[in-house]
C-alpha cells in the first residue's frame, strides 16, 4: 500500500494548503460568512452525487483506473481555482473538485480488497495517517507561501495543483491492481441490496453523516471564528491546522490501529464520539491562541479514531462483491453531512452566535453516541 499512501499524501498536502485560505480566498472575492460556508457544501454535494458512481465503477474496471482519472481531474480543478476570475468561477472549481474526489471512496475499497479484516482499521488508518501529515505539511505550506499584509492566494493554489500532479504521478508508476478485486469484479449485485439484507448498514451509514456534520460544519466556521474572536488571519490558521494534522497522523496512523486491536472498532468509535463532543464543547470558550490547542487536539483525536474504525465496520459488512460500491456509498453519506454540516454551520455563526457551530455539533452527537452503543451491542452479540 505504500505507492497508495504517497499517491495520497501528495493530494492532501495539495488539499491542505487551500483549506485554511479558502475562506479568505472567497472573501477577498466578495463572499459572505454564509456563501463561505456553501461553498465547502458546494464541493461536497459534487462529491455526494458522483461518489458511488466512481465506487460502482472501480467495482466494474478497477481500483487503478478510477484512482488515476480522479487525480488528473483534481489538478485541473486546482488550476482552475487558481486562476478565477470571480466568485462563481471559484464555486465552479470546487464543485470540479469534488466530482473528481473519487480517489477518497475508491482507495477505501483498494485497501478492503489488500488487507484482512483484523487488520482493515489499521488499514484505513493508513489513509488517515496520509491525511494528518498532509495536514501538517499542507497549511503549514500554506500559510508560508500566502504572505501576510498582502495575501498571495494564488501560489499557494498552484502548489495544490503540483500535488495532484505528483500524486496522478506515483498513482501510474506504483499502484497495482489489487488480485482480489480481479477475482471478484466478475460478480454483480445490486447495491440496494446492501441495506436490504443488512440494516445495520444503514445505522453505519447514518452514523458517517452525522459524524462528517459536525465536523465540517466545525471545520468550514473554523477559520471565521479564529478570525472574529482571536484576530487570527490565513497564515495563523494554517499554522494551527498544522498541529490538528500533526495529531491526526499520529492517532490515523499508530493509535487507531493499536486501540482497534485491543478494543475493537465499536469501542473505538464510542470513546472518538466522547472526544469529538469535548473538542467541540471546549473550542467556543477558548480566550487565547495557546488555548486553541487543546479543543484542536480533541477535534483531531476524534475524527481521527472514529472514521478508520466506522469504515472498517463497514467494510467488514459490505459482500465483497460490491465493496466499492458500497464504500462509495459510505462517501456520499459523508458528502451529505459536508453539504449540510457547512450551510447549517454558516447559517449559526451569522444568525445564531459565533460559538453556536460548535455547541450545536456537540449536543447532536449525544444521539449519535446513543447509536453507537446499540452498534457495540449489535456487534458484541454477533460475536
Amino acid at each position: 500500500m505504500l505507492p497508495l499512501f504517497l499517491a495520497a499524501l501528495a493530494n492532501v498536502i495539495g488539499l491542505g494548503v487551500i483549506v485554511p485560505l479558502l475562506p479568505f480566498y472567497a472573501g477577498s472575492a466578495g463572499a459572505t460568512p454564509q456563501q463561505i460556508a456553501w461553498l465547502f457544501a458546494a464541493f461536497s454535494l459534487a462529491q455526494f452525487l458522483t461518489a458511488p458512481l466512481w465506487g460502482r465503477l472501480s467495482d466494474r474496471v478497477g481500483r487503478k483506473p478510477v484512482i488515476v482519472i480522479s487525480f488528473a481531474g483534481s489538478a485541473v480543478a486546482y488550476l482552475w481555482l487558481a486562476h478565477a476570475g470571480g466568485l462563481a468561477e471559484i464555486f465552479a472549481a470546487r464543485i470540479l473538485g469534488g466530482v473528481m474526489n473519487g480517489w477518497l471512496a475508491t482507495s477505501h475499497a483498494y485497501i478492503a480488497d489488500t488487507t484482512t479484516p483484523d487488520r482493515r482499521a489499521r488499514g484505513m488508518g493508513f489513509i488517515g495517517a496520509a491525511f494528518g501529515v498532509g495536514f501538517v505539511i499542507g497549511p503549514a505550506l500554506g500559510g508560508y507561501l500566502v504572505g501576510g499584509a498582502t495575501p498571495n492566494f494564488q501560489l499557494p493554489m498552484m502548489i495544490a495543483a503540483g500535488g495532484s500532479m505528483v500524486a496522478l504521478a506515483v498513482a501510474v508508476i506504483g499502484i497495482r491492481e489489487p488480485a482480489r478485486h480481479e477475482r471478484l469484479a466478475k460478480t454483480r449485485v445490486r447495491l440496494q441490496e446492501v441495506t436490504a439484507a443488512a440494516p445495520i448498514f444503514s445505522i453505519m451509514l447514518a452514523l458517517h453523516f452525522c459524524l462528517f456534520f459536525v465536523f465540517s460544519g466545525m471545520e468550514s466556521t473554523f477559520a471565521l471564528w479564529c478570525d472574529y474572536v482571536l484576530g487570527m488571519g490565513p497564515r495563523q490558521v494554517g499554522y494551527y491546522l498544522a498541529f490538528a494534522g500533526v495529531c491526526g497522523a499520529f492517532v490515523q496512523g499508530w493509535l487507531v490501529g493499536r486501540l482497534v486491536a485491543r478494543m475493537g472498532e465499536p469501542m473505538v468509535f464510542c470513546i472518538a464520539v466522547v472526544t469529538l463532543a469535548a473538542g467541540l464543547a471546549i473550542l467556543p470558550t477558548t480566550g487565547t491562541r495557546p488555548m486553541l490547542l487543546l479543543p484542536i487536539a480533541l477535534l483531531s483525536i476524534g475524527f481521527g479514531l472514529a472514521n478508520p474504525s466506522l469504515l472498517s465496520l463497514m467494510s467488514r459488512t459490505a459482500p465483497d462483491t460490491i465493496r466499492g460500491g458500497a464504500l462509495g456509498l459510505s462517501q456520499s453519506a459523508a458528502s451529505l453531512g459536508r453539504i449540510l454540516g457547512p450551510t447549517w454551520g454558516g447559517f449559526a455563526f451569522a444568525a445564531v452566535g459565533v460559538a453556536w457551530p460548535f455547541y450545536s455539533g456537540a449536543l447532536m452527537l449525544g444521539p449519535v453516541l446513543v447509536l453507537s452503543f446499540i452498534l457495540l451491542k449489535r456487534f458484541e452479540r454477533a460475536g
